[in-house]
C-alpha cells in the first residue's frame, strides 16, 4: 500500500483494531459518489505502511438476513455488531411473522438444524381454477422451519464466529449507532429504518397459528391460489403430533388502505366455507415486500433481506432470498465495485432470484385474463424459480 494511503487512513479516524500477529483483515477508505452512491477502497495488512486496520460493520436487525450477514461478515475478518430492538432473538413477535416455509438446495451452505425443522415435505400442492397441480423440488428438500429457534442458530453461530449481538436496542438513526462503524447493514425488515418502501410493490398477508387443525395437509404445503385477486391462501404443516399449521392468505397487488382487515375477513370466511376447526394459536399480518426493493445501497449504507431483495413474486419465498443476499454482502464489499448496479448483478446472478417482469404484467392483466389461463403459466415459472417438477 503506498505511504500516503496509508497516512489518509489513519487520518480519517478508523482505530487500530488488531494486532501485527493478527490475520491480514479488510480496511477500506469511503469515498462518496454522485446520487447518493459511494465507492470502496478496500486494503490488506501491509507491515511496511503499518495498515492494521479492519471494517466495522453495524447490522439493524436480528432477522434471517441480519444474523446470516454477521456470519459470513465475520467469518471473513469484518468486525460486526448486530442491534435487535426486541430483548431476544427470535422467540418475539417478529420473529413469527412468517410461514416458515422453506426450500434448501443442495448448494446451501447454512442448513437449518433438526431442532429447527419443524417437519420436512415433499413439495407444494396447488389449488387453482378447478384443478390441482404438484410441484416437487429436483435436488432440493422442502421443510417448515420452527423459525424462532433457526433465528437462534443463526446468532449462535455468528457469535461463534465473532459477531457482537446487541439485543433490546432500538435503532431510528445514525446516531443510535454512534460513530464507531463504517458501514451499516440495513437488515431491519419490511419497515426498513433507512428508506421507505414502495407500496406499490409490497403485498398484504395474514395468518393465524391453528392446532388441532381438522384439515391437516400432511407431507405436502398447500396452496389455494384465488379467483377474485391475485394472490394465494396457504396451508403449511407445521407438527404431526398437534396436527399444527400455518394458514394464511397473501394479496400479491398494492396493500391499500384496509387490505390487512380484508385479508382478515377473507380468511375468516374462507374457514367457515371449508369447515375448518381448531384452538388459534397465534395471529400475525403486515406488508410484504415483493421483489427487489430500490434504492439497494445509499451512502454508506447497504440494504439486506426484505429491505432488499424482498420476497419472491411469485412463491412469497423470504427466508431463502435473506440467505443467499447474506452471502453475498461480503464479496461485495470485498469488490472492486461497490455501487448498486454492482450489487444487483451479484445479487441476481443465480437463476432463482433473477427479477419477474412478467409478475408486473400479471399484475395489470389479472382482472382481464382468466385465471385458467393466467395461473398455469405462473406456475410454471413457479417450477422454474425453484427447480423443480410440475405435474
Amino acid at each position: 500500500m503506498p505511504a500516503k494511503v496509508s497516512c489518509r487512513l489513519q487520518k480519517g479516524g478508523l482505530q487500530d483494531r488488531r494486532t501485527q500477529q493478527e490475520p491480514p483483515s479488510p480496511c477500506l477508505l469511503i469515498i462518496p459518489q454522485n446520487e447518493g452512491a459511494f465507492h470502496f477502497i478496500h486494503f490488506i495488512q501491509n507491515e511496511a505502511a503499518g495498515c492494521v486496520m479492519a471494517v466495522k460493520v453495524a447490522i439493524v436487525g436480528g432477522g434471517v438476513a441480519g444474523l446470516a450477514s454477521a456470519y459470513w461478515l465475520a467469518r471473513k475478518g469484518f468486525y460486526v455488531s448486530v442491534y435487535e430492538r426486541h430483548r431476544e432473538i427470535g422467540f418475539n413477535p417478529d420473529g413469527v411473522r412468517c410461514g416458515e416455509a422453506h426450500l434448501i438446495r443442495e448448494n446451501e451452505q447454512i442448513y437449518p438444524p433438526k431442532t429447527a425443522v419443524s417437519k420436512e415435505v415433499k413439495g407444494v400442492l396447488l389449488h387453482a381454477a378447478g384443478r390441482k397441480y404438484t410441484v416437487t423440488p429436483k435436488n432440493a428438500q422442502m421443510v417448515v422451519l420452527d423459525k424462532p429457534r433457526f433465528l437462534r442458530f443463526l446468532a449462535d453461530i455468528a457469535e461463534k464466529e465473532g459477531a457482537e449481538i446487541i439485543t433490546g436496542r432500538r435503532i431510528s438513526t445514525k446516531r443510535d449507532i454512534g460513530e464507531n462503524h463504517d458501514i451499516i447493514i440495513d437488515a431491519s425488515g419490511c419497515k426498513p429504518v433507512f428508506k421507505s418502501l414502495e407500496i406499490s410493490r409490497c403485498g398484504i398477508t395474514y395468518q393465524e397459528t391453528i392446532e388441532d387443525c381438522n384439515i391437516y395437509p400432511g407431507d405436502m404445503l398447500e396452496q389455494y391460489w384465488l379467483h377474485d385477486r391475485l394472490g394465494y391462501l396457504w396451508i403449511f404443516p407445521k407438527n404431526d403430533r398437534t396436527d399444527t399449521v400455518n394458514i394464511g392468505v397473501g394479496w400479491l397487488i398494492t396493500a391499500d388502505r384496509g387490505a390487512r382487515h380484508g385479508a382478515r375477513t377473507f380468511l375468516k370466511r374462507w374457514k367457515e366455507e371449508h369447515g375448518v376447526e381448531g384452538e388459534i394459536l397465534r395471529k400475525t399480518s403486515g406488508i410484504v415486500p415483493l421483489g427487489y426493493q430500490r434504492p439497494l445501497i445509499a451512502h454508506d449504507i447497504v440494504f439486506a433481506g426484505d429491505a432488499c431483495m424482498g420476497a419472491d413474486e411469485l412463491t412469497g419465498a423470504g427466508i431463502i432470498r435473506a440467505l443467499h443476499n447474506a452471502r453475498i454482502i461480503p464479496d461485495f464489499l470485498h469488490s472492486a465495485n461497490i455501487n448498486e448496479r454492482a450489487y444487483f448483478k451479484m445479487l441476481a446472478s443465480d437463476p432463482t432470484f433473477k427479477p419477474l417482469p412478467l409478475f408486473r404484467t400479471a399484475c395489470s392483466i389479472c382482472k382481464m385474463l382468466p385465471r385458467s389461463l393466467l395461473y398455469p403459466i405462473l406456475f410454471r415459472l413457479t417450477a422454474k424459480r425453484l427447480n423443480s417438477e410440475l405435474v
